[in-house]
């Protein structure tokens, strides 16, 4: 009998697709890194503007007191930023898992809004049936990202010769500890 030699050095294939792939996400975090740092900055020098107009007791550099509009458009800018990082800081890998697990051939997703000051997201989608849409909504019940999943509202489409069905789903947004 001939002995049997195994070569466990060698690896799996690897495939150029998979590292276009890998170049391509790296890039697209790192974009998204840059402009969140630069939310931030941008964030920072609102705030700090608008503590020194406030510790100069609202008055300008001339000494006259400062239009209230003006502090009205500072604060609201300020307001924006904060919102856009927030925004920016929610855990979208948790809602998009959510999202992918509860997936059905029956059910296309049209439109997903997160509102990060309630921690709950609204999905509208269009379902074949109302059967594909009560399992998509007992899906997301099932997934640990999302809580109080409600069915809020759906209608047939007029005009469709296919009858889809648009339905509203919210859900309290779980974030991971």
């Amino acid at each position: 009998m001939r002995a049997l030699w195994l070569d466990y050095r060698a690896g799996p294939e690897k495939s150029p697709a998979g590292a276009v792939v890998l170049v391509v996400g790296v890039l697209l975090a790192t974009a998204v890194f840059l402009e969140y740092r630069a939310l931030q900055d941008e964030l920072s020098a609102w705030e700090s503007k608008v503590a020194q107009i406030r510790k100069s007791g609202q008055r300008g550099a001339s000494g006259a007191p400062r239009n209230p509009r003006e502090l009205d458009a500072v604060a609201k800018e300020v307001q924006v930023a904060r919102d856009a990082i927030q925004r920016l800081s929610l855990p979208w890998d948790t809602l998009f898992g959510a999202l992918e697990s509860a997936r059905t051939s029956g059910v296309a997703l049209l439109v997903i809004e997160p509102d990060p000051g309630k921690s709950t997201v609204k999905i509208t989608a269009e379902a074949k049936s109302d059967s594909d849409m009560l399992d998509y909504v007992e899906r997301l019940q099932a997934a640990d990202a999302l809580a109080g999943v409600t069915l809020t509202g759906h209608q047939t489409k007029q005009g469709d010769p296919l009858k889809a069905l648009r339905f509203v789903v919210v859900a309290s947004w779980v974030k991971a500890p």
